[in-house]
């Protein structure tokens, strides 16, 4: 090849970037009157407010954020044993401004309630203050060239082998689940449906050619108040399995992509249908948000220069992603509920959330440190029928070991999933009820190695280097570890020539001492 023929070779990877990091809080107020149909407030229970994602979407620039709050109220009436349940729902929306346009756009929105306020105005009339605290998350991509090969005008390169991300899908779906249910021929027909939950057990994902197929279960379970068969108001459980199966469209996706998926459960809603209200339609909204990434490995070029003309190199500072380490961890929790004032006559149902998740690095034990706090609610009623409901919170903790594979800690990056599995609960004695949470841990931990390469190599063929007198062979004191792709770079020969002058096999100095340095122009 002519040596003034110069040809280069480049690679695009996909880097994440971060467009939008941020929350912002909305105020819930709200003043209820009852129904005529409903009885007189004597006592509260307990107020909830739960948010849920509606929709995202952005354009031209801006990111609108549709979210929905169910506020539910549970009360006693005087000298009544029934449990009462009164739910308003509120939409909000919400408008944000991009940090800058994004490619290929990723939206994580979290809410949470931040606190809430029930205040009992008359017995026909509440007073409801609280806030909601929604965290969004907006990453796109940045596609960057690389160089991986030049060849021609006594070229000479410095490279190295990475592991990168060729390719990034981001892809979220919004699934709906609707299922008829039946209550199990012992239980009495439903009054009123105090609280419903919903958690997703993915069993199975599989990548093929432009697809995505997940399914799974979603484990529901329900607290309702009824009326027995003798006329006594109580409270009952259900729990019910709905499977779901989901084909999704990921243009580009294939068996070699490394997906993490997310599943999360959107909302839950249950109606009762028909006058005995022993069936029940229920609507599950089932989030899947997937992120996939193609990752290479290749050579690529980190410093170049020629031996016979001037030279000019851009380079580009960036954060290549390695491939992810997989986080999926257990925890049990347990707790103790005490009343002393009455004794406890039985126990209708217990579950617990998690709160407050954050997560650290700790640099003695080397590892992520994973913390929040255990929300444990249980109902039931005392031995006079009257129905309570209880909380307690407990802090927890647990250490995320590091993969052996990362290089170090302050490359690491690791965002937890927080969840509770199950809530569990026996009577210790007659004022005590003992609470067992199973949590589970999940998340991905990533690697971004921050690397100089290069993006362009413009050889001048105009501008030839100045010959070094007549010389063959310079002498050169040099120090031990010095790198010799510095000093064949300083006197525009190649490393190869110095390795072979001196027969050297490292391309680090060994010990300090004189070096032949052979001149190639």
């Amino acid at each position: 090849m002519d040596t003034c023929d110069f040809k280069v070779n480049r690679e695009t990877f996909s880097a994440s970037q971060t467009v939008l990091d941020t929350s912002f809080e909305q105020p819930v107020e709200r003043d209820f009157v009852l129904p005529d149909y409903y009885p007189d407030i004597f006592r509260i229970l307990k107020c909830t407010v739960i948010p849920k994602i509606l929709s995202n979407s952005i354009n031209g620039g801006k990111l609108t954020v549709e979210t929905t709050v169910l506020v539910r109220v549970l009360y006693l009436s005087e000298n009544n044993c029934r449990v009462n349940c009164i739910e308003q729902k509120m939409n909000f929306s919400k408008t944000l401004e991009l940090n800058s346009a994004c490619t290929n756009p990723f939206v994580c929105v979290n809410p949470k309630c931040d606190y809430i306020n029930c205040r009992v105005v008359s017995q026909r009339r509440l007073d409801i203050r609280g806030a909601v605290t929604t965290a969004v998350k907006v990453t796109g991509e940045v596609l960057q060239p690389v160089v991986t090969d030049a060849f021609g005008c006594n070229i000479q390169l410095k490279k190295q082998l990475v592991t990168y991300p060729a390719k990034r899908l981001n892809v979220s779906k919004r699934i709906t689940v609707i299922e008829e249910l039946e209550l199990s021929a012992s239980k009495p027909a439903v009054g009123s449906i105090l609280r419903s939950d919903c958690e997703v057990s993915p069993q199975d994902t599989k990548i093929i050619a432009g697809k995505m197929i997940t399914k799974g279960d979603a484990e529901i379970s329900m607290l309702y108040s009824c009326v027995t068969t003798e006329g006594e108001d109580t409270v009952e459980t259900m729990k019910f399995t709905v499977p779901f199966s989901q084909i999704i469209d990921v243009e580009g996706i294939d068996e070699t992509c490394q997906a993490d998926l997310d599943i999360s459960v959107g909302g839950c809603e249950i109606i009762p249908k028909g006058e005995d209200s022993t069936s029940l339609e229920c609507e599950i909204i089932i989030i899947v948000n997937c992120v996939a990434v193609k990752y290479e490995t290749c050579e690529i070029v980190s410093d170049a220069y020629s031996t016979c003309y001037e030279c000019e190199t851009s380079a580009c500072g960036t954060k290549l992603e390695t491939a992810p380490a997989k986080v999926d961890e257990s925890l049990s929790q347990s707790c103790t509920i005490s009343r002393s004032d009455e004794n406890i006559g039985c126990v209708y149902d217990s579950w617990a959330n998690v709160e407050n998740v954050s997560s650290r690095f700790d640099e003695d034990k080397n590892c992520f440190v994973v913390s929040g706090n255990v929300k444990y609610c249980v109902m039931g009623r005392y031995e006079s029928k009257t129905p309570f409901l209880l909380e307690t919170e407990n802090p927890f903790e647990q250490c995320i070991a590091l993969p052996d594979s990362y290089e170090n800690s302050h490359s690491a990056l690791y965002e937890p999933r927080v969840r509770t599995a199950n809530c569990s609960y026996y009577l210790a004695d007659a004022n005590s009820i003992e609470l067992k949470a199973e949590i589970k841990i999940g998340g991905i931990i990533r690697q971004q190695c921050a690397k100089q390469l290069i993006s362009e190599i413009k050889v001048k063929t105009d501008c030839v280097k100045q010959k070094q007198d007549c010389y063959a062979l310079k002498l050169c004191y040099c120090r031990k570890n010095d790198d010799i792709w510095e000093i064949a770079k300083r006197y525009s020969t190649s490393i190869t020539a110095i390795m072979e002058e001196n027969e050297l096999d490292d391309d680090k100095v060994t010990e300090q001492g004189m070096l032949l340095i052979p001149l190639m122009n």
